[in-house]
């Protein structure tokens, strides 16, 4: 199970489901994992062989003052294969497809315990800490400025 072997393309949200719900909301309904913004998401996966290990989400989604900008939403990484690189190679999927789409700016509510993990990736907080609803835990809004190629 190398990371040599890790295909990251985009995926059905059937495909993403199970993993992050296992990761995210675990012992809570279903429910607790569906996004209102389903329709206009792009998923994307990681998978060892047949085996999905990470995913995200991402779609439009205005941040103030940034009409026009994209959220990360359900980044979800098998705990076994945390710490691998697979994250990083599944979030710059997801800003691949935010940049593709002319996004100035991603957006996240990260949790407060994931923090190093995307300012290593040069993402920044951009407010103060809050627990969220749904699932009790420590967050932080953060943001990633995006370069798009010139001419989009």
């Amino acid at each position: 199970m190398g990371a040599l072997t890790v295909v990251v393309r985009r995926a059905r949200i059937d495909e993403v489901f199970a993993l992050r719900h296992a990761v995210l909301r675990p012992g809570r309904p279903e429910a607790a994992s569906v996004y209102a913004q389903v329709k206009n998401a792009v998923h994307i996966g990681a998978w060892d062989d047949k085996m999905l290990v990470a995913c995200a989400t991402v779609f439009p989604d205005p941040w103030p003052d940034e009409p026009t900008a994209w959220r990360l939403r359900g980044m979800a990484v098998d705990p076994a294969r945390q710490g691998t690189g697979i994250g990083r190679q599944v979030l710059e999927g997801a800003v691949a497809i935010a940049v593709a789409a002319g996004a100035p700016l991603m957006w996240a509510n990260a949790r407060s315990t994931a923090l190093g993990f995307y300012e290593s990736q040069g993402w920044r907080v951009a407010g103060p800490e809050f627990i969220t609803a749904d699932t009790g835990l420590p967050h932080k809004p953060i943001v990633l400025l995006l370069s798009t190629p010139p001419g989009t």
